[in-house]
């Protein structure tokens, strides 16, 4: 069994901050930015963004792809926000663990950016900007998980 990463609110705001910068290194006016929150991990991360590049406008893209036994089924958009595809679109999650849910947006949204504050290693979508790589065998527990 693995042992647990009990990641700190310090790692995310580090990583958040960082994340921050490459939106700023990518998108030249930030008035014209979105940042879309993937339901539920990618709540947090899309506030701490939108007060390090003072982005307002904030969508939210709801997705279930796991059961209550946390076993991954298929993914099923429920969003009821209204979320456009455009270059300056960002969704925002906090773990790209297998991909899936990468792929998945990627196909909806193919002009916006993917975004996430961790990418295991063997992820196999990759999304456009994140801060951190951990091994896949990593099991990683968030401030907001415990």
């Amino acid at each position: 069994m693995n042992t647990k990463d009990y990641l700190t609110w310090e790692q995310i705001q580090t990583w958040s901050k960082e994340l921050s910068a490459q939106i700023k290194n990518d998108c030249p006016d930030l008035t014209k930015a979105t940042l879309v929150a993937v339901s539920r991990g990618g709540l947090i991360p899309a506030q701490l963004l939108s007060y390090n590049l003072d982005i307002r406008d904030i969508r939210l893209i709801k997705l279930i792809s796991y059961d209550a036994n946390n076993h991954r089924g298929e993914t099923k958009n429920i969003t009821t926000d209204n979320v456009e595809d455009g270059r300056y679109v960002y969704i925002l999650d906090d773990l790209a663990d297998s991909g899936e849910t990468v792929r998945y947006l990627r196909e909806m949204y193919p002009q916006a950016r993917q975004c996430t504050l961790i990418t295991k290693a063997g992820c196999k979508h990759k999304p456009d900007f994140t801060s951190v790589e951990y091994p896949d065998a990593a099991w990683l527990v968030f401030p907001w998980d415990e």
